[in-house]
């Protein structure tokens, strides 16, 4: 193989290192901790972020670490958008979050936890400004065992044409 054919190998194989390597185009992304591993029905989740272009898409993902101990296959959460002139936007959202044979369907960290992160709203948001997320949990019982941190993930998109 002559030297500027190992040169050209060399170049391309670092093009498909370098795009392969791209993340997911990750806006804003935080967790908050639970307590005791404990969800109570009354406890909120809240996540302040700021927007500063209003011509993307922007998507919502309820990130969610359980363990062993979180006795469901699914969990409904109830969330609300605030934007900053006051408006709001409230739905639930349901997730699966295990097959019917309770094998857990997001990715195992540390050997004991589950990393799901489950897409729910894909939005414009209209006004600059700081937004608040909520989440609360909307199951029957009053703690939700096995729930380790609840986060927000949103990436932002550009829109179709």
């Amino acid at each position: 193989m002559t030297r500027n054919n190992s040169l050209f190998l060399l170049f391309v194989g670092a093009i498909m290192i370098f795009s392969s390597c791209k993340g997911e185009d990750i806006y804003f992304q935080k967790y908050e901790t639970i307590e005791s591993s404990s969800w109570n029905k009354e406890e909120v989740k809240v996540f302040d972020f700021d927007i500063v272009d209003t011509t993307k898409l922007y998507e919502f993902y309820l990130n969610l670490r359980n363990n062993n101990e979180y006795g469901y296959g699914n969990i409904f959460v109830f969330w609300t958008l605030q934007s900053p002139d006051g408006r709001t936007k409230t739905d639930t959202a349901q997730f699966i979050l295990a097959k019917p044979n309770g094998q857990w369907l997001g990715k195992s960290a540390s050997g004991t936890v589950i990393e799901n992160s489950m897409y729910f709203l894909k939005t414009k948001l209209p006004t600059r400004g700081t937004y608040s997320f909520e989440f609360v949990q909307g199951m029957r019982d009053e703690n939700l065992e096995g729930i380790k941190d609840v986060g927000l993930k949103i990436k932002k998109k550009d829109e179709p044409r």
